[in-house]
């Protein structure tokens, strides 16, 4: 082919690109969430999502595809037509942890995905088994030092399992790990007394420590959270570097056209700066966030460095699937 002929092809498909984008969005948005429904992760896309519905005039539908921490979810939005209308709602274990903890894994977050927008995030509650004799994190940290291997702590996710071995290493104890496929069956045991400690997002577990029903020894934020201030931080027993949050953004495949990124992390944005929006997610003690989708990049970036440092420190070993 002569350079005149390749020049043009390349200028055709600069011009269907753009044109694309010129048009963007002109039918429904697929918003995959790769876990279950009634997590953080859910309530925070479909309350943002309805409202970049109604500012774009086009259907912003929510997809549930668990399975796998996230994994099953991942693989099909890296596998979608970069277009803008099949997108992610990435968080820890997607961008970062699952690629500390598999090495087999069927994506790659820094390859397969682009930045659009950090939505929100919020802090684990360290929640204790209702029996165990301990009225605070510090009397929990003493019986689990004196009892080490006997003790238990569940994870509903990969980001949750590290944070736990965090946990042990921070607070020199030694629990025993207890996988889940997501929060709830985790919760339920930690209910039934059958594992004796939980880090999980806020959400799922404030209602359940307002009802009695399980211990809320700490939060993972350095100062206490306004939606509950009455469950001290875990810098107040002693511990330090345990400042872990759950956060949410939405990434789209990696070839997605620029103007669409920038068109969608427009969209996003408006939605969060609605006072709606900011309203229904902060009396679930979710923070919004926003900003660009460079800042989100640098931000996935930091995290990933982040926890492959403290993955190490722990002595984290990535195995297959």
């Amino acid at each position: 082919m002569s350079m005149h002929r390749v020049a043009a092809a390349v200028l055709a498909l600069s011009c269907a690109a753009g044109a694309h984008a010129a048009s963007f969005p002109g039918k429904m948005i697929h918003l995959v969430v790769p876990f279950p429904p009634g997590g953080v992760a859910d309530l925070v896309t479909r309350t943002v999502g309805q409202k970049v519905a109604q500012d774009i005039g086009q259907p912003v539908v929510v997809d549930n595809k668990p399975g796998a921490s996230g994994i099953i979810g991942a693989e099909h939005v890296a596998r979608a037509a970069p277009d803008g209308y099949t997108l992610l709602v990435a968080n820890l274990p997607v961008m970062s942890i699952n690629e500390l903890q598999y090495s087999d894994l069927p994506y790659s977050a820094s390859r397969d995905f682009t930045p659009v927008v950090m939505l929100a995030d919020q802090p684990y509650i360290i929640a204790a088994n209702p029996g165990l004799p301990v009225a605070d994190l510090a009397a929990f940290i003493r019986l689990a030092k004196q009892k080490p291997g006997a003790l238990t702590f569940g994870s509903a996710s990969s980001s949750t399992y590290l944070a736990g071995e965090l946990f042990n290493a921070r607070a020199g104890t030694r629990m025993t790990h207890v996988p889940y496929k997501g929060s709830a069956p985790a919760i339920n045991d930690l209910l039934g007394g059958h594992i004796d400690l939980l880090l999980d997002p806020v959400i799922t577990l404030l209602p359940h420590a307002r009802a009695g029903k399980i211990q809320a020894l700490a939060v993972t934020s350095p100062t206490r959270i306004e939606i509950a201030p009455e469950i001290p931080t875990y810098k107040e027993a002693g511990l330090e570097g345990l400042d872990i949050t759950s956060w949410q953004g939405i990434v789209a495949p990696a070839a997605t056209p620029r103007e669409v990124v920038e068109a969608l992390n427009a969209a996003f944005n408006r939605a969060l700066k609605s006072p709606e929006v900011a309203a229904r997610l902060k009396e679930q003690g979710v923070s919004v966030k926003g900003g660009s989708a460079a800042q989100f990049a640098a931000f996935v970036e930091a995290e990933n460095q982040r926890w492959a440092k403290l993955a190490r420190e722990v002595g984290f070993q990535p195995t297959k699937r």
